[in-house]
């Protein structure tokens, strides 16, 4: 009889990735979840021999349902789905109740052998208060709450976080390199310096379900939350990396990441800006404190756990940028490209 690996938000990147890497996995079959089973989207993945079924993170019931046979589950929850409608508290608190259901859910299927639970660090716990960042937040909280209310749960489920996504200017605005005429450059702006580490993942999709397969075929110990990533840059670094990589800004020096204040910044991106200084807050304190600890949970590197054949099928960051459409972005003149009387020496 083949594995059932039932997949959470498989018409988004995280889900989609993991869909299609359990497609081609010989003895497994794929049950792929999303609130529309009509959408486009939905009907392409099951085309392509996903069983497509309707589910929500806000009914425990269809989660149940689509949970039934299961051998393992990848499962994450959205804070940005409802955050620029909601704002942090209650995104956190909605993403931390759904998480509960998800637990819940699998709590109940008699033939779960391993959760995959895409999560992050529960940063007023870890920081006793000193740098709480929302969109971790309910994700960490979540984390807690397995480990230490559903100890059956706990010792199947394994705890991922993926670092930055290498399309991050695609999904939001904020991240978004802007061009500057009277520089000629591409400029981004961050409350941190310049070459501040970018750790990345690069391909969230491609490359989270690389390490996502791994984990279900050889599981680490319980209580691991294991970080997958694939390349640590700097803020400058991965611009100059995006410049070249998608030829809008090949030329070196076309690109500058800019230090700001965070009030300018907040000022400048409003609530956004909030949740990425609390994140960049949190960075800065497990930089003088050392890797996050909570009790029942160890720090595992995702790289430290992959087969030297796991690591061929990586994409780069660059070989990651170079897969997206850029098209929105419009080739301008750069400082070392213009030619003429306000050209660079």
């Amino acid at each position: 009889m083949s594995n059932l690996i039932v997949v959470i938000g498989a018409t988004g990147g995280q889900g989609g990735g993991v869909a299609d890497a359990f497609l081609t996995e010989p003895g497994w079959r794929v049950r792929g979840t999303t609130r529309n089973t009509s959408s486009e989207k939905a009907r392409a993945l099951a085309a392509k021999g996903v069983e497509m079924v309707s589910a929500n993170l806000n009914d425990e019931g269809s989660l149940e349902r689509a949970f039934q046979g299961a051998t393992a589950i990848f499962a994450f929850t959205d804070y940005y789905d409802t955050f620029f409608d909601l704002g942090h508290e209650k995104s956190s608190s909605l993403e931390f109740e759904q998480g509960k259901r998800i637990a819940r859910a699998a709590a109940k299927i008699q033939s779960l052998q391993r959760l995959i639970l895409s999560c992050g660090p529960h940063t007023s716990l870890i920081t006793q208060g000193e740098a709480v960042c929302p969109h971790l937040e309910g994700k960490g909280r979540i984390v807690t709450h397995i480990t230490n209310e559903m100890p059956d749960l706990a010792a199947k489920t394994t705890f991922v976080v993926f670092t930055i996504f290498a399309n991050n200017p695609l999904l939001y605005d904020i991240f978004r390199p802007i061009y500057v005429p009277s520089a000629k450059k591409y400029v981004t702006m961050y409350p941190v310096p310049p070459n501040t580490p970018y750790p990345c993942v690069g391909d969230h999709a491609v490359n989270g379900a690389i390490f996502v397969r791994r984990f279900i075929k050889n599981p680490p110990p319980q209580g691991s939350f294991v970080r997958c990533s694939v390349e640590t840059l700097t803020i400058d670094s991965y611009l100059a990396l995006w410049g070249r990589a998608t030829s809008i800004a090949p030329e070196e020096g076309s690109t500058a990441a800019v230090q700001i204040s965070p009030e300018d910044y907040i000022r400048l991106w409003g609530p956004m800006a909030e949740e990425q200084a609390s994140q960049w807050r949190f960075f800065h304190w497990v930089a003088e404190h050392g890797p996050p600890k909570w009790e029942g949970i160890t720090l595992v590197e995702g790289m430290d756990l992959l087969t030297d054949e796991d690591k061929k099928e990586l994409l780069s960051v660059e070989e990651s940028l170079k897969l997206y459409d850029w098209s929105s972005f419009e080739k301008k003149p750069t400082a070392s490209s213009a030619k003429g009387r306000f050209a660079s020496q």
